[in-house]
């Protein structure tokens, strides 16, 4: 049963053409009163939709026929509007952002929203989807804009696309790799919005969260259930099913933190859901995630749900010192910098300095002047000698003679056939 209580301001923004897909599918399965809008320059995007709050950006600029993934043409759209955007946010009190970074859309807005949401003293979270690593640029822009981010939210996920790739069957389907992603993020909105707004048969609530995503900075990690698969709620099931949550791609990424500060799991289940499954399933996820704090637990009836389980898991490893500057600047690790240098310094004091390694004399004596008038030494080994370009392959090309290439072996050459026993 969802809670009244109209003060709790929850704001979910779309971005682009993949941030659009999935908060409208949210907005269409949810009750609860998350406020959804959805952003992009592309009018005939925006006219589709059916749920939430659509806004189509940069009318004069873009003319409602999108950017086409001009970065900086999406900036200029997107900050003709950012006095509005301050208006949505101003009084909210979690922020979720979700895009695909690596475009020109999801890119320049998300990097708006998330510079304003670090003016207030709202929670802001982020879903980022990356793009495949052999869209060169695209995926190098995706990863740097994340590297950006970071410092600036409470927390961040990123879904890189590569895993659609590992999960999925090797005949999967583009609609099906993608739909799988989405369901990630749909799932894990749909369970933060429970711990806001439910109560639950254990509850969390907006306090929680801040507990577990105190300070802005850090690295998150989140993990859900894919589908809502039926199955038996027996040991060997339930065992089975913990499984298949814990080898989730997501928890197990390049970048995952690896000393966890915070750890909250969220479980949905039908109204049979007994207190010994909900016991078993976070005492095993924070046993392979090695967690030893206080788990976060929450649990809430899901009627939708017959002998099967939803469960979600976020995630996370603070800065010990965090700096933000809430007028905007980007100096935001300075402090943590100049911390840091003292601390070097005060450690190398007193400490016995490493003797510079000798080298024989013979060695420091320059090869093409050798002589007793010499006395200058050599500072640093030299591999090649530049003046007569030894060690350098100036001429890669093939030596012809007579129309030959030279540079073959000659059984080659001649059609010589080697037989290998």
């Amino acid at each position: 049963m969802a809670m009244n209580d109209h003060n709790l301001q929850v704001k979910l923004f779309g971005l682009g053409g993949a941030g659009m897909n999935v908060v409208e599918a949210f907005a269409k399965e949810t009750t609860l009163p998350v406020e959804c809008r959805l952003l992009d320059t592309d009018a005939k995007a925006i006219e589709s939709v059916r749920q939430g709050q659509a806004h189509l950006i940069g009318r004069e600029l873009c003319r409602g026929l999108g950017c086409g993934g001009d970065v900086d043409l999406a900036k200029k759209a997107i900050e003709a509007e950012q006095n509005m955007i301050r208006e949505w946010i101003e009084d909210a009190d979690v922020i979720i952002v979700v895009a695909a970074l690596g475009g020109g859309v999801g890119s320049a807005f998300a990097q708006l929203l998330v510079d304003l949401s670090a003016q207030t003293s709202a929670i802001t979270l982020g879903f980022f989807v990356l793009p495949f690593s052999f869209e060169g640029t695209r995926f190098a822009l995706g990863e740097k804009l994340v590297g950006k981010f970071r410092p600036t939210m409470h927390g961040l996920f990123s879904i890189p696309n590569d895993y659609l790739l590992q999960e999925g069957e090797a005949n999967q389907t583009a609609l099906s790799g993608f739909e799988r992603g989405n369901r990630w993020i749909l799932n894990s909105i749909g369970a933060l919005s429970d711990v806001l707004f439910k109560k639950g048969i254990l509850h969390q609530d907006l306090g929680s969260l801040k507990r577990i995503f105190q300070a802005r900075g850090g690295k998150a990690m989140f993990a859900a259930t894919e589908a809502l698969e039926c199955f038996d709620l027996k040991a060997e099931a339930m065992e089975a099913h913990i499984e298949t949550i814990l080898m989730h791609p997501l928890l197990h990424c390049e970048d995952r933190p690896h000393h966890l500060d915070a750890l909250l799991v969220v479980i949905q289940g039908s109204a049979s859901l007994e207190l010994t499954v909900i016991h078993t399933i976070a005492s095993k996820i924070a046993q392979a995630m090695q967690f030893k704090g206080d788990v976060h637990v929450a649990a809430y009836v899901d009627d939708s749900l017959i002998n099967s389980l939803s469960v979600n898991v976020f995630a996370k490893s603070e800065i010990s010192k965090t700096s933000v500057d809430p007028s905007g600047s980007k100096e935001l690790f300075s402090k943590i910098d100049e911390d840091a240098s003292i601390d070097k310094e005060e450690a190398s004091e007193g400490r016995e300095k490493p003797k510079p390694l000798t080298v024989h004399r013979s060695k420091l004596k320059k090869k093409s002047k050798v002589g007793a008038n010499n006395t200058s030494d050599q500072k640093e080994f030299s591999f090649f000698d530049t003046e007569t370009n030894r060690g350098y392959f100036t001429d890669t090309s093939d030596k012809l003679f007579k129309g030959i290439n030279l540079d073959k072996p000659s059984y080659l050459r001649k059609g010589v056939k080697i037989r290998i026993k």
